[in-house]
């Protein structure tokens, strides 16, 4: 009886949607994604859509059961699009996806979509949960890495399990938010703004590097939102085409409401800050709002708390930094502040046509059956490391050592004629948003001598004077998507070989899926032409072009 029961989970298992694998044996596959954000899971259809007769495995190395990592689990329902000439230039996966979710959505619903894309192809599998422990690497290629399940503890930090599973692969893809097959696998990689110009940065940032301020996204009911779309004052509120709704603003009442001043005085030196605001509604007719305006200071995003005491964890860290784990369990904590949500009301504004208040004044925290704040699953991080072109890259060299420099990205052209034009033989997809960056430490956010939203041209006078925030959508280069050193890798996700600052309009996840079908196809091209990603020819760039095109990737401007 036991061995009849034993049988038919193993079969059932597949039909529910679940990759089954004899954990006691080494799985051999042909391409391995680790990474199950919109990158991620962009990179495992592409690739599973372009070598059909190929092995996929899909890795999602958090303790979760979904796919779409920050913008599904992580909370972040309020799509990061910008119009170029009245069109969203990032296609492919991310525009069906879009397409189907509206620009504001549930994330259980986004999170249904991407799996049901990715299901309909037999030869690619999903592993829900586990994460690299341990690699083998030889003569700069991968050979096999080791993953081990993790779970997230009662007390929020997230722990290693007892299951292994080893596994064997020809081309491997990193689309982590912490770099971790990049860095594991021997790659240089430049932490955080490392690259910027040395007089740009604090005196202390010398023997380390910081990063871009994280979030933890976190629900509430009570957003009051005009009858109809409109613009008040500061505020936009927005229904989009799903019927879902959108709003941003709160610049003034950041810069100058009494409260909101005192909050961030008081509790910026201790590592959170309240930020103008994004929030969306969990899909249509839905009074729950997942809410984008938590800054969370000096996180490390390589570091976490299973790593500890091992070779993983990284030795160059910001002095006092706090870890993923660390990072997620403080903040929620924080929000129980009663401050936090009695600031967080000051985010209003009156409609001086009709008297009527809009935004946060009657917000409420949703809580889960324990009493404790509902959040994301994961930290919305916005930056970990990049990939030079070669070597370690320090102070200076953002328009040196990487793909996409700062130059290309800020000053790309309408056409092929810009800044990135040097990109255009090469390309493999445009890259499009504002220049945000989100601080680095709490004095940022008054650089100016008093507090301004946003703060990106207070850090960088000399990116203003260049002309700020770009016009157009930058052609992203295959080189992109290569590390420094490991032949069989590619990089769609934070790693890739993005200056800093270009980051901070690249970083969004349209632009991060566009990268991961690129990704995907590469690897098919890799397997066809038996030929590894950092020895194409304009050839094998040219196939992955023109199937990219054909699946719904733009690739001109």
């Amino acid at each position: 009886m036991k061995k009849l029961l034993a049988v038919l989970l193993i079969v059932a298992l597949p039909l529910l949607g679940y990759a089954v694998f004899a954990y006691n044996q080494t799985l051999r596959q042909d391409i391995v994604i680790i990474g199950g954000g919109f990158d991620g899971c962009a990179a495992a259809r592409s690739a599973a859509a372009a070598a059909p007769e190929k092995k996929i495995l899909l890795v999602v190395n958090d303790p979760v059961q979904e796919l779409g990592g920050i913008g599904t689990v992580g909370g972040q329902n309020f799509t990061d699009i910008r119009y170029w000439k009245g069109h969203v230039v990032t296609q492919g996966s991310f525009g069906r996806w879009y397409a189907k979710a509206g620009q504001f959505y549930n994330t259980g619903g986004m999170a249904q979509i991407i799996r049901e894309d990715l299901a309909q192809f037999p030869n690619l599998k999903i592993l829900y949960g586990y994460d690299i422990e341990d690699l083998i690497v030889q003569n700069n290629t991968i050979k096999e890495i080791r993953l081990r399940s993790i779970a997230r503890k009662q007390s929020g930090e997230v722990a290693w399990g007892d299951d292994i599973q080893k596994v064997r692969g020809k081309i491997f893809i990193d689309a982590t938010v912490d770099g971790r097959l990049t860095r594991l696998s021997g790659n240089p990689v430049s932490v955080g703004r490392r690259d910027w110009p040395r007089q740009y940065l604090p005196g202390d940032e010398t023997s380390f590097s910081r990063q871009q301020a994280a979030t933890l996204m976190f629900q509430v009911t009570g957003v009051k939102t005009p009858p109809k779309n409109a613009q008040i004052k500061d505020w936009e509120f927005v229904r989009d085409a799903k019927g879902s709704w959108g709003l941003a603003g709160g610049k003034q009442a950041f810069a100058a409401n009494p409260q909101v001043i005192a909050f961030n005085e008081k509790y910026g030196p201790k590592g959170f800050a309240i930020k103008p605001i994004n929030a969306a509604s969990n899909g249509k007719d839905n009074h729950t709002w997942w809410v984008n305006c938590l800054l969370v200071f000096n996180v490390d995003a390589r570091a976490h708390e299973r790593d500890k005491g091992s070779k993983r964890y990284p030795a160059d860290t910001p002095p006092g930094h706090l870890n993923v784990d660390q990072a997620r369990v403080k903040a929620r904590q924080f929000l129980q502040n009663p401050d936090f949500i009695n600031t967080l009301r000051q985010f209003k504004v009156q409609d001086p046509a009709t008297g009527h208040w809009y935004g946060f004044g009657e917000a409420e925290l949703v809580r889960d059956s324990r009493g404790l704040p509902v959040v994301g699953q994961i930290m919305y991080i916005r930056e970990s490391v990049h990939s030079p072109l070669s070597g370690q890259s320090d102070h200076g060299t953002e328009n040196t050592n990487f793909a996409v420099s700062t130059e290309e990205a800020q000053r790309a052209g309408a056409d092929s004629k810009g800044a990135d034009t040097h990109n255009y033989p090469t390309r493999i997809g445009l890259g499009y948003y504002m220049m945000d960056i989100n601080a680095f430490i709490p004095n940022d956010l008054k650089a100016s001598g008093s507090y301004n939203w946003p703060v990106t041209k207070h850090l960088r006078p000399d990116w203003q004077k260049a002309g700020g925030e770009p016009t157009n959508p930058v052609y992203l280069p295959f080189e992109v998507l290569l590390p420094a050193k490991t032949e069989n890798l590619l990089i769609p996700g934070y790693a890739a070989g993005i200056s800093s600052f270009a980051w901070a309009e690249l970083r969004v996840l349209p632009n991060l899926a566009v990268l991961g079908d690129a990704a995907g196809v590469a690897a098919a091209r890799s397997l066809a032409a038996n030929k590894q990603p950092k020895q194409f020819a304009q050839e094998d760039i040219a196939w992955v072009q023109k199937k990219l095109q054909q699946f719904g990737a733009r690739l001109d401007k």
